[in-house]
């Protein structure tokens, strides 16, 4: 009897044992609170990780064990913590912790300060490791270019560049691609096409790091020209590289161009992202063609805010606030918060259009209502806006209280305003302003050197001219471009450098004489020289746009569509030179200038004669 009491006792006591052991082995415990087992286990629970704290105290852990000189575990740590962005702690790992760090070690922290933002320190920190007599490869140049690339800096670039050379390493395409980009940001086209040049084989990231130094450097025709090169050396262009063909078609006002290439991405079937619908609605509404800008945007299965911005800002660029502001409505009641682009679209918009109470209405609306903080672009919209509509004390007085530093282009809105308005008093105080921001560029004296002579004051203008002289300033001349078959033709103001230049001016001579039957009189106040009528005549008679104009007419079937882009705001008497044209050739002409867009139908302007 008592044996079985016995057995009874010890099998409950088992019992009580394992069900204990059991719910301890089920409860998780803090990483602090566990038994080292080995290198292994350190390895595996590093994986596991998910916070900064339980890095740290795994680390504490470490430490306190025969692996805290381990380098194989305290590189894994270090680069734990360059997952979680700790960067100045990957670094010490690196320099001072672990002793003779590998180089994975040392490439993956330059790595994770470029991706950062860092760039000085990753730089910095490649020298080091070049000090510490190192040996780069092909991961640590790809992983420390593009640092130089976000410094701009080309003294870096071409120290890098030579260590290329030195450590053998000037045949990966890798490589040698990263140093296309880098040249290409910093401006140093040459050497990127160079290095382009040289390569035995070119593959679809080369050109497209050489494209888009080309579009970063406003060299548009030169993208174009690469675009064309890939297409024989049967190069397959992917998104990256329409999106740049794309900008550049739309700087250019390459119409034909650009839907040649969205046929080709139709003809493909390359998926049309929400970055490439974005580039096409951009193309076509900078082109002149807001109708086809609409259809693409309609069409996409999905739209983001750069999607809905592009085309805002399209119809604020044609001057059409109404629509701008439906679709801005529209994209907000989907949910979407606008940003400070889709902003810059809708006061633009306004701009164009006079629509000062709306503007100011927005111009609140977007720090009250979406919390977004004004910035320059803003600011300017509306100086352009106020100033344009005659409230030039508004617009200075706007100048004065912003919150943040204005530059000389947004003082340079206000002098404008002060021209059309004829406000030489201001524009003395305005011009001021732009000269101490801006003091080596000569179009700030030829505009005050214009609004002297709208008000006659001759001696002034005389000594605006001589400012220029004196200060060896050039002018940038005015030009104007048509796209025709494809093909951009591009003119000056007398421009005779032309082959149709006889039949050019011989049809402005024809088209004069109808104006004048019809009723057209010469504005020749746009002509800023102290001379007769008649030459002043003549200088407004050969105007670039004029130029393109006529060639269009020459160049193409009746009833076609001219657009032509400028390089300056279309002056008046050219405005009402091409009302004529619109109504005498019954042709729609669409004239982008350097503010906006103009489209000129029967007679009439989409602008009603304000801009």
């Amino acid at each position: 009897m008592l044996l079985l009491k016995l057995i009874r006792l010890r099998t409950l006591q088992i019992s009580q044992f394992a069900s204990a052991a059991s719910q301890e082995l089920s409860t998780p415990k803090p990483v602090s609170t566990i038994s080292p087992k080995g290198l292994n286990f350190y390895i595996s629970t590093l994986q596991t990780c998910v916070s900064v704290d339980q890095l740290h105290q795994l680390h504490a852990e470490i430490l306190k064990t025969r692996f805290s000189q381990n380098v194989f575990l305290m590189t894994r740590l270090a680069h734990a913590y360059l997952k979680f962005d700790c960067l100045n702690i990957g670094e010490r790992f690196v320099v001072s912790i672990i002793k003779n760090p590998p180089l994975f070690l040392w490439n993956e922290t330059i790595k994770c300060y470029a991706r950062k933002g860092c760039y000085r320190e990753s730089i910095d920190l490649y020298y080091e490791m070049i000090r510490s007599g190192y040996k780069p490869n092909a991961f640590t140049f790809t992983f420390v270019l593009p640092a130089c690339a976000g410094l701009k800096s080309v003294k870096d670039c071409q120290r890098v560049h030579n260590d290329v050379l030195l450590f053998g390493c000037e045949y990966n395409e890798f490589v040698i691609t990263a140093l296309i980009d880098v040249y290409g940001k910093c401006g140093e086209l040459s050497s990127a096409r160079q290095l382009f040049d040289n390569m035995p084989v070119k593959k679809t990231a080369s050109c497209n790091a050489l494209m888009a130094g080309f579009v970063l450097d406003e060299k548009f025709d030169d993208a174009l020209s690469l675009f064309n090169e890939m297409k024989k050396l049967e190069i397959r262009p992917d998104t990256m590289t329409m999106v740049k063909v794309l900008q550049s078609c739309a700087s250019l006002g390459a119409l034909q161009q650009g839907r040649w290439v969205h046929e080709q991405l139709i003809r493909t079937q390359m998926v049309v992202n929400v970055q490439l619908g974005s580039a096409l609605i951009n193309m076509y509404a900078r082109c002149g063609s807001i109708e086809e800008a609409h259809h693409v945007f309609e069409e996409m299965p999905q739209k983001d805010l750069i999607a809905w911005t592009a085309i805002i800002c399209g119809y604020g660029m044609h001057g059409l606030a109404h629509l701008s502001e439906s679709l801005f409505l529209r994209m907000v009641s989907h949910g979407l918060r606008p940003d400070a682009i889709t902003f810059v679209g809708v006061l633009s918009g306004f701009s164009h259009n006079g629509m000062v109470e709306k503007g100011w209405y927005y111009f609140k609306k977007m720090s009250n209502e979406f919390n977004v903080k004004p910035v320059l672009e803003h600011y300017s919209c509306m100086v352009d806006m106020l100033g344009r509509s005659g409230r030039l004390n508004e617009a200075e007085n706007l100048l004065k209280h912003i919150t943040v530093k204005p530059d000389s282009k947004i003082w340079g809105g206000l002098l404008n305003a002060c021209k059309i308005h004829k406000n030489v008093e201001m524009a003395e105080r305005v011009v001021s302003k732009i000269l101490e921001l801006d003091p080596t560029n000569a179009g700030w004296h030829v505009l005050m050197s214009n609004i002297y002579a709208t008000c006659e004051k001759w001696d002034q203008v005389a000594k605006m001219r001589g400012k220029i002289k004196d200060l060896k300033l050039e002018k940038t001349p005015g030009w104007s471009s048509i796209e025709i078959s494809g093909q951009i033709h591009t003119f000056l103001v007398f421009d005779q450098s032309h082959v149709m230049s006889r039949e050019i001016y011989k049809y402005l001579k024809y088209v004069k004489e109808r104006m004048k039957v019809e009723g057209y009189v010469p504005e020749t106040s746009v002509v800023f020289e102290k001379v007769d009528e008649e030459t002043k005549e003549e200088m407004v008679f050969c105007h670039s746009e004029r130029l393109a104009i006529a060639f269009g007419i020459l160049s193409t079937l009746d009833g076609d569509v001219l657009r032509v882009m400028k390089n300056l705001r279309v002056c008046v008497d050219c405005h009402n030179v091409i009302k004529f044209i619109s109504r005498i050739e019954c042709r729609e002409i669409v004239v982008r200038d350097a503010k906006r867009f103009h489209s000129f139908k029967n007679g009439a302007c989409s602008c009603g004669d304000y801009w």
